[in-house]
């Protein structure tokens, strides 16, 4: 199993991950890393922590990388929190755990 397979579990109708968010960054990066003790991966986004904007990025990135429409992304708790769990529809743990391996 992959080092950061931890922070990701299976869903009804897909995943869900447990992610840690940096807003504000100079940069955009999704994956930074991956924290084992919390068991999350790490991402930095541009925007600001103001009006769901840092959370609609995450979103889009994920969905990027991932190769799923944005709309099957959705943060489903700690949407004020840098620590957030992130569900995405129509994606299996195996297919996530292969994209997200090409960045860690």
């Amino acid at each position: 199993m992959n080092s950061f397979g931890d922070a990701v579990t299976e869903s009804g109708t897909g995943v869900i991950l447990a992610i840690e968010v940096s807003p504000s960054s100079g940069r955009e990066k999704f994956i930074s890393g991956y924290d084992p003790w919390r068991k999350s991966l790490r991402c930095a986004v541009r925007s600001p922590p103001v009006q769901g904007k840092a959370n609609r990025e995450v979103a889009e990135s994920i969905a990027r990388i991932l190769g799923v429409p944005s709309s099957s992304v959705q943060v489903v708790s700690g949407a004020t929190q840098s620590r957030k769990r992130v569900r995405i529809d129509g994606i299996t743990r195996e297919e996530v755990l292969e994209r997200l391996g090409q960045f860690l």
